[in-house]
């Protein structure tokens, strides 16, 4: 798979913005829970009150494709 999102790319999601934290390429296994989503390319964001979200690779391309997530800046 090919990453589209660096590491540190900021992110505006429903009016939060978030920073993409970490890539989890299938077979992961380096965070809690990972047996029930280690099957799929997933990325890891982060939001300014300190929670964070696991989300697809797929799923997020497509909701910045569809301009549901807005891409602010991508290093």
């Amino acid at each position: 798979m090919k990453w589209r999102f660096n590491i540190g790319t900021l992110l505006e999601d429903r009016g939060n913005i978030c920073m993409i934290k970490a890539w989890l390429p299938k077979g992961c296994e380096t965070f809690i829970g990972f047996a029930k989503i280690n099957w799929r390319d997933n990325y890891e964001l982060v939001y300014p009150h300190c929670s964070s979200y696991i989300i697809s690779a797929n799923a997020l391309h497509g909701l910045v494709d569809t301009g549901q997530i807005k891409l602010i800046k991508n290093d």
